[in-house]
């Protein structure tokens, strides 16, 4: 158990004290995202569960549009452990992509330096991951930064015709230098807009200000990734996430705790099988932020009992029958003896 779930009371009050200071963070949620609630199968049926936490106060459960904003200004060619930061964010953003649900996930690659281009609209991973990766693969690194005008592009991406109806809509912006304009205004438009969340990553260089005044205007957590090496496992959940949530503890139906399950960079989490009990089967997620405080969710699933189909049943009627006549036939064979 983590020492922020041990020690959650103290530091729900510490919240309290600092929640003027990180406005970006809001109120933890988690949500179960299939099967639906109160579903039936059959009893001794295998599922697979899906949910998502987050400390922004949205969830994905009905999918997830994504616009990755990437810099791609000249200084993005510096070379910092070992190579350069457009490699790192390459990596990032990549390992992100793989991490996110693949069936339920559209992607948008926006690039941006003193204009913002898009690389890649919507594209589904069920179908198009390979399209996407090339487009993250293929950001250069030249120009000077406008982070206001990547977000504004990503907004027409996830406001527009190709996005899909009821997902939920995120910006992760990346960017290392000081950006031209007030790029906050830019996120405000974009949650205006529709968008649900603009979460803001800060690489070496960066403005911590700058990028704060990102993410909570566009109701986005703001991450520092001032060390590099550290945002791959940040982007894919291995090491963190984008989304302010420290942990998830699922209780299953057997009554067995599963502690600090997995999630990806943005706070997804798959339990890929689950064996279902006869009855009410009742699942617990509970979702922890890194200031402690703290949200749950259930998830009831009924477990119907197996019915013999008609043939099933007649044959055996009939074998019972049987069964029933050579008992007899015994019975009276050992009275004649």
């Amino acid at each position: 158990m983590s020492f922020v779930k041990k020690f959650a009371v103290g530091a729900t009050v510490l919240a309290s004290s600092l929640w003027v200071a990180t406005p970006a963070m809001a109120a933890v949620t988690v949500s179960w995202g299939s099967p639906l609630n109160n579903s039936v199968f059959d009893a001794g049926s295998v599922v697979s569960l899906t949910g998502a936490a987050n400390a922004s106060g949205i969830i994905g459960g009905t999918g997830l549009d994504l616009a990755l904003v990437l810099d791609s200004s000249g200084s993005m060619a510096t070379v910092t452990s070992g190579q350069s930061r457009q490699a790192w964010v390459r990596q990032a953003a990549a390992a992100l992509v793989n991490a996110v649900p693949q069936a339920s996930t559209s992607v948008a690659v926006v690039e941006f330096d003193s204009n913002a281009v898009m690389l890649a609209g919507l594209t589904p991973l069920s179908t198009g991951k390979a399209t996407v990766l090339t487009a993250i693969n293929s950001v250069d690194a030249s120009g000077s930064t406008n982070i206001g005008a990547g977000i504004t592009r990503a907004t027409t991406e996830l406001t527009g015709p190709n996005a899909t109806a009821g997902r939920v809509q995120v910006q992760v912006v990346l960017s290392d230098g000081i950006s031209s304009g007030n790029p906050a205004t830019n996120a405000a438009a974009a949650f205006l807009a529709g968008v649900d969340a603009v979460h803001a990553v800060g690489i070496p260089g960066h403005s911590p200000a700058t990028m704060q005044a990102i993410a909570t205007a566009g109701h986005g957590t703001y991450t520092n990734g001032s060390d590099l090496t550290a945002l791959i496992g940040l982007f894919s959940g291995t090491a963190g996430n984008l989304v302010g949530i420290d942990s998830v503890d699922i209780l299953l139906n057997d009554g067995t705790l599963l502690d600090n399950v997995a999630i990806d960079g943005l706070g997804n989490f798959v339990l890929p099988a689950v064996t279902l009990f006869e009855g009410n089967n009742v699942f617990k997620a509970t979702a922890f932020d890194t200031l402690g405080n703290s949200a749950t969710a259930e998830l009831t699933l009924v477990g119907a009992a197996v019915v013999p189909e008609p043939e099933t049943l007649a044959l055996l009627v009939a074998g019972l029958a049987v069964f029933g006549v050579r008992a007899r036939l015994r019975s009276s064979a050992q009275s004649r003896g």
